[in-house]
């Protein structure tokens, strides 16, 4: 019960796959008995043989992956270890602090409790320092 040549012979009069030729189950022996190119494509005509439709790659994964994904795999360059960089970063807000502190800029509770604040690992930068001076009121007033 081989429709191999049946199978061929409509997907080169459908244009398309061997395996996406589908072949009507109730119809098996009226198509296993076609084997002229006429025959197949009376039975296309019919609705015996037909093309099934392409199948595409879903991109459902792919909408559920979303944000910002920050992984091993994704990476590119060298990144300094976690130490070293909280190491860079507080010195320079400490320095920051202090330059502020010397100028006189800052209210006169103001430096330690920003000092707290930058241990305690508030601050991004410098400049996030002052955004957050200027937003507290913490400048001295003259």
């Amino acid at each position: 019960m081989s429709l191999k040549s049946q199978r061929r012979l409509a997907a080169d009069l459908l244009g398309g796959g061997l395996n996406r030729v589908w072949i009507d189950p109730e119809d098996i022996d009226r198509v296993q008995s076609a084997i002229t190119r006429d025959e197949v494509k009376k039975l296309i005509r019919e609705g015996s043989i037909s093309l099934l439709p392409k199948t595409g790659v879903s991109r459902g994964r792919v909408r559920a992956r979303s944000g910002r994904r920050k992984k091993a795999g994704s990476r590119k360059g060298g990144q300094k270890p976690g130490k070293e960089a909280w190491v860079l970063k507080i010195r320079a807000i400490r320095r920051h602090l202090r330059w502020l502190r010397d100028k006189r800029q800052l209210a006169p509770g103001g430096y330690k409790t920003l000092l707290a604040l930058a241990k305690g690992g508030v601050f991004r930068s410098g400049s996030h320092v002052d955004e957050y001076v200027k937003a507290h009121h913490l400048v001295r007033k003259r």
